[in-house]
Parts: C-alpha cells; sequence; structure tokens
C-alpha cells in the first residue's frame, strides 16, 4: 500500500509539472506575440486611431483651425443633412461603386477567364500590360488624362476630328453633364488591371478536373463561365466587390487631379468635398463632420455588400 501510494504520489507531481510548464510555454508565446505586435498597434493608435477620435471630438466645434474651439454639439451634422453638396458628392461616390462593380470587377472577371482558359499563351503579356496602369501614379495618370480630355489639343478631340466626327468634339471635363462619366472612365481603365490580376489567380486555382470534367459533358466556355467557374470562386468575387465599393467610397487622387471636383461640384466626392472645406473654408469642425459621415457610409455600405453577398455564398456552398 505505502509503495503503491508513493508511486502515485511520483507520477502525479511530473503531470503537475508538465502542466506548469505548459502555461509557462504559452504565457512566453503570448508574450512574445505582443513584442512584435506592439510597433503594429502603437502605428495603428498614433496613425489610425487617435486621429479617428480626434476628428470624431472636433466634429462637435466650430474650429478654423487657429482662434479657439467653439462648441455646437450636432449643428455641423444638422447642417451636414441640408447640404446639397454633400449629398451630391454621396451621389458620385455610389455612381462610382456602381461602375466598379459592373465594369472593375464583372469586365474583369470576363477577361481573366478569357486569359486562363481560351487563350493562356498570351496571359502574360495581356497581364504585364493590365498592371501598367495600377503601378503608376493616380496623379501622372490623372495629368495624362488631363491632356487627353483637353479641349483645345486633346488627344480624344484630335482623334474624332481626324476621322471626321468633329462635331462630337467636347469640353469634356468642362461640362457639368459629361464631367463625371469621363472620371469614371478613367477609373474604371485605371483599376481593371488590379482586379483582372486577382481573378486571373482565382481561376488558376480551380480544379482542372472539374473543367475536364465540364468538357466531357459537352459544356462549352459560356455555360463553364456561369455555371463552374464563377460559383467556385464566389469567396474571391465576394472580396474584390467589397474591395471595389469600399475603394469608391474613399476614392479622392483621380478626381482632384482632374477636375478638383468641378465644374460646379460636379465630379466632387466626398473625400474632395472634405478637402475643399477643410483646407480651402477653413471648416476643421465641419469638415471633421464629414469625414465621420464618410466612414459611417463607408462601412454600412460593407456590410451591405457582405449581408447581400452572404446567401449566394451559401447556396453556392450547397
Amino acid at each position: 500500500m505505502h509503495d503503491a501510494n508513493t508511486t502515485a504520489g511520483a507520477r502525479a507531481v511530473p503531470a503537475g509539472s508538465r502542466r506548469r510548464g505548459l502555461h509557462a510555454a504559452k504565457r512566453r508565446e503570448s508574450v512574445i506575440a505582443v513584442l512584435f505586435l506592439a510597433p503594429a498597434l502603437a502605428f495603428l493608435a498614433v496613425f489610425v486611431a487617435y486621429p479617428l477620435a480626434n476628428a470624431g471630438s472636433l466634429s462637435f466645434f466650430r474650429w478654423d483651425g487657429i482662434s479657439p474651439r467653439v462648441w455646437i454639439g450636432l449643428d455641423n451634422f444638422t447642417r451636414l443633412l441640408g447640404d446639397g453638396v454633400f449629398w451630391s458628392s454621396l451621389k458620385n461616390n455610389v455612381l462610382i461603386a456602381v461602375a466598379a462593380v459592373v465594369f472593375q470587377v464583372g469586365l474583369a472577371m470576363v477577361i481573366a477567364y478569357w486569359l486562363v482558359r481560351v487563350v493562356p499563351r498570351v496571359k502574360r503579356v495581356a497581364m504585364f500590360l493590365y498592371v501598367i496602369p495600377v503601378v503608376i501614379s493616380e496623379i501622372c495618370i490623372g495629368l495624362l488624362w488631363q491632356f487627353v480630355y483637353n479641349p483645345y489639343f486633346g488627344l480624344l478631340n484630335g482623334f474624332l476630328d481626324l476621322i471626321g466626327l468633329h462635331g462630337l468634339a467636347r469640353g469634356w471635363l468642362g461640362d457639368k453633364a459629361l464631367a463625371m462619366p469621363a472620371v469614371v472612365v478613367v477609373m474604371n481603365l485605371t483599376y481593371l488591371g488590379l482586379y483582372v490580376l486577382l481573378f486571373v489567380a482565382a481561376f488558376q486555382d480551380v480544379d482542372e478536373a472539374v473543367y475536364e470534367a465540364s468538357a466531357l459533358d459537352g459544356a462549352g466556355h459560356f455555360r463553364t463561365f456561369f455555371g463552374i467557374s464563377v460559383p467556385m470562386i464566389f469567396r474571391n468575387t465576394q472580396a474584390t466587390v467589397l474591395l471595389a465599393v469600399v475603394t469608391s467610397f474613399k476614392t479622392f487622387s483621380l478626381v482632384f487631379v482632374m477636375t478638383r471636383g468641378g465644374p460646379s461640384h460636379a465630379t466632387d466626392v466626398i473625400s474632395t468635398y472634405l478637402f475643399k472645406v477643410g483646407f480651402g473654408d477653413f471648416e476643421a469642425g465641419y469638415a471633421s463632420a464629414i469625414g465621420i459621415a464618410q466612414l459611417l457610409v463607408t462601412v454600412i455600405v460593407g456590410v451591405f455588400v457582405l449581408t447581400v453577398t452572404r446567401p449566394g455564398r451559401k447556396a453556392a456552398v450547397r
């Protein structure tokens, strides 16, 4: 009996030591993980969390950036609700987002399938050409398209004149009815290559056996694309749609370089209007309210996209 108790106690001690050793190892791993994450967390705290909190508090004040702040409560947000320029800017953001989903995501999906399944031999050359606008600065692209759209010596009007359609020549960026469509065209051409690249990678991950089975069943490219390829990359499509929509509500550089939001606010988006109010009119409090509204709209739209696409994802999984 004594020997049995001694043996059990001897076995129990090593087991407890092992548990303590495991807990100590987990604590060390947690400490190491925190140490590695600390620089990133500090960066986010200083350059994201603090500016966001400061903008949120500033939105309740009237401030020109120099004189003392004046507490006005919700007056900035009340003013925002009746600001026609803000709502027209939001409408332009919505237009850019819809065009991005249709042309950047939808057209990119078709082009990527064509490169992967129809003409794979030219895929590398085509990808190089499509990616060029993505790696070029948006400022450079905006300046280039300013030259293309120039009403006097622009390439577009020059081409129309060359083919005998001089009557169609316009001051593209100076016409309130044409300026926004002209900017949307530039945005779609600029970012199309990024989504082509993403979809090419997605289509390449689809099991080749699935395509072989569809070929044996006599499915053509049309049926293969809509019946196999699109459902198989649904999660990739959901992510790219979300990326395109969220990016559309943050766009700034191309619009500002090409039109400065003109003529008469016709091409203003929320970001350019915020910039004008904050740095042109020196209304930092109202600009902060616009920024908070932009953040809320972006979050709501992002949640809406995820909610709308969720049933399709479940159907695809089934």
